[in-house]
């Protein structure tokens, strides 16, 4: 349940920063409302399931590099995500995830993880017990 969750906040997330001058975008998902709808969430949910399960592993791996620059490698491991999922999405032909270039996607990258952050601790059941 705390997976569908996550997912539907990192969908909320994804689809508020394509509002943005990012350069990101979802493809896919015109024949509707409900449709788009689709698109986002299997968006949301591929990157819920990689930084479920792939981040932990890139976050030790970079452990060293992340204390030599005192945390702010945590941003380039945030863009390795979103450009994963941008990866992992082209796999799906009816769902597509575009990014821009590596400021803008760090850019859109840090903006996910806040609202992500801030829309997990207001919805109940989503939190990390």
């Amino acid at each position: 349940m705390r997976f569908v969750l996550l997912s539907a906040i990192t969908a909320l997330a994804v689809w508020l920063v394509t509002f943005l001058p990012l350069g990101v975008v979802v493809d896919g998902g015109e024949t509707g409302t409900w449709a788009r709808i689709g698109v986002f969430l299997l968006v949301g949910a591929v990157m819920t399931a990689a930084n479920l399960l792939i981040k932990p592993i890139v976050d030790v791996l970079t452990l060293p590099v992340k204390i030599l620059t005192l945390g702010l490698f945590s941003l380039v491991v945030a863009w390795f995500m979103l450009w994963l999922t941008s990866w992992l999405s082209t796999l799906v032909p009816w769902a597509e995830l575009t990014i821009g270039g590596f400021w803008e996607t760090v850019l859109a990258a840090l903006v996910i993880s806040i609202i992500t952050a801030i829309l997990s601790a207001i919805v109940p059941g989503a939190r990390r017990d």
